[in-house]
């Protein structure tokens, strides 16, 4: 077998996983460009850098998977200024707990937090960082750097849509990319 059909036969195997997909370069463009143009409700603009970064790998997958999921499981947003100053993050659910006490913090989610004295200059956007995934660069050895990224609601549902995936709570999705 190829790289491609390793990496899907991997990815069905791991807990948690639904389905995947090996997305073609039309179905990459489409949703890179729904990525391209999301913005908040507040109007802030939303940056999927995680999906730049995998609209420049070789190969794409979409993956659908379920609460049991092993890993790579939580991307990483930031509210960020133009001049790269961080005024909030998301955190991990080992990181809240840390959180809840402190007083310069304003909690806008149940995990994420404004730093409101922390003032960046230029434009505030939300951003939306890869996480590496090494557990499949271990398990496909011909597979080089290996990235998950989430897509926002928009893409998600388009993901759905293309694979034929019903839009039901408690299946999500993410984009894995490697070369």
């Amino acid at each position: 077998m190829g790289l491609v059909e390793d990496m899907i036969s991997y990815l069905r195997s791991v807990k948690g996983i639904i389905d995947v997909f090996e997305m073609d370069d039309d179905t990459s463009n489409n949703i890179w460009d729904i990525e391209k143009s999301v913005r908040t409700t507040i109007r802030n603009e939303y940056k999927n850098v995680g999906f730049d970064i995998a609209m420049k790998c070789k190969h794409r997958m979409c993956v659908f998977y379920d609460d049991t999921y092993i890993f790579g499981k939580r991307s990483i947003v930031k509210l960020m200024s133009s001049d790269g100053t961080i005024m909030g993050t998301s955190l991990h659910p080992d990181e809240i707990e840390s959180y809840k006490n402190r007083d310069d913090v304003i909690w806008i989610s149940d995990d994420f937090v404004v730093f409101p004295y922390i003032v960046g200059k230029g434009d505030e956007a939300f951003v939306l960082y890869p996480i590496d995934i090494p557990e499949i660069v271990e398990n496909v050895p011909e597979c080089c750097k290996a990235i998950g990224t989430s897509p926002t609601m928009s893409s998600d549902i388009e993901l759905k849509k293309v694979y034929h995936k019903a839009n039901t709570t408690g299946i999500y999705t993410m984009v894995i990319a490697f070369d």
